[in-house]
């Protein structure tokens, strides 16, 4: 039976061989993953657009203004489909490859053999595909089950959490049989697997803090420069 302490005693231990290298793996992994994020934006409508389309509602000319806001819509609408879509191929073709290899260097590493090229073997020895297809379906199933008041999703999430690390170990296994794999050795599991990510909020939060103070930094590096600029 396993226990967070446990869990953590043996990942130190382990990453104190390899730390510098494992944070280059992450850091890499984080800029290569993917994860289709979606940002907000605008309404696209500027004050004097607004305006006007408010004038020609209440003038004779609604239904003018109606199409318009309703071509405005489509455009919106086609615009968020092709985000999700983009964002669905980048983690597919890109993402989950990685996120699988991140895994397999770090199951490689456990054993000794600590090399930052595990990350890309996903990639090549016609692992690609098959790696692709199953990351890919875990994605999707993982974001459609968010879409029932996000719950559902993070159970599904923790259901799934093992199937990276099923595809770094066998690259060519089945997408059926890692679903049934990760569903199966996760049944019971997944509560205490919550709670072991709960555990790591603190330093998660110490590192948006550290982010949030690069940043700031960066801004006043920035004005200071373009003040000088402006002086000379």
């Amino acid at each position: 039976m396993w226990t967070r302490k446990l869990l953590k005693d043996n990942a130190k231990q382990s990453l104190k061989n390899y730390y510098w290298m494992a944070l280059a793996v992450c850091t890499v992994s984080s800029m290569l993953g993917g994860s289709g994020e979606r940002g907000g934006g605008s309404s696209g409508l500027s004050s004097d657009t607004t305006e006007e389309l408010g004038q020609l509602l209440e003038s004779e000319n609604a239904a003018e203004a109606i199409t318009i806001l309703l071509g405005v819509g489509a455009v919106f609408f086609f615009a968020l489909l092709f985000a999700l879509a983009f964002g669905f191929a980048l983690y597919a073709f890109l993402g989950g490859p990685v996120e699988a290899g991140k895994c397999r260097f770090f199951i490689k590493a456990r054993e000794g053999d600590v090399a930052f090229g595990h990350m890309f073997d996903h990639f090549t020895g016609g692992r690609y595909m098959a790696t692709v297809k199953t990351m890919f379906f875990r994605y999707l199933y993982t974001y459609l089950w968010s879409l029932l008041f996000v719950i559902p999703g993070i159970i599904k999430g923790l259901e799934y959490y093992l199937i990276p690390y099923l595809v770094a170990e066998n690259p060519h296994l089945s997408k059926e049989r890692a679903f049934e794999i990760s569903r199966r050795t996760m049944d019971g599991e997944k509560w205490n697997l919550f709670v072991l990510q709960i555990s790591f909020i603190g330093w998660e939060l110490l590192g948006l803090l550290f982010c949030c103070v690069v940043l700031f930094l960066s801004y006043l590096t920035s004005r200071q420069l373009s003040q000088s600029s402006m002086l000379a």
